[in-house]
């Protein structure tokens, strides 16, 4: 009967240290997100303000070459 809760114990570790890994991860992973998709945001905001219509020139280039 105790290996049974050597083994569920060593089981419970790891998830928590899994879990703890992920954690540490996601909370530098989140604000990399947030700033990278408002950067996208501010380019595609400038370039709708300049009458850059999406990224559509950017396919105009790639078809005349």
């Amino acid at each position: 009967m105790a290996i049974f809760r050597v083994i569920t114990y060593l089981i419970h570790a790891i998830a928590a240290a899994i879990a703890a890994l992920a954690v540490a991860i996601l909370s530098h992973l989140v604000p990399v997100l947030l700033i990278a998709l408002g950067t996208v945001g501010a380019i595609a905001l400038l370039c709708a303000s300049c009458g850059i219509r999406g990224f559509a020139f950017l396919r105009r280039r790639k078809q005349d070459e």
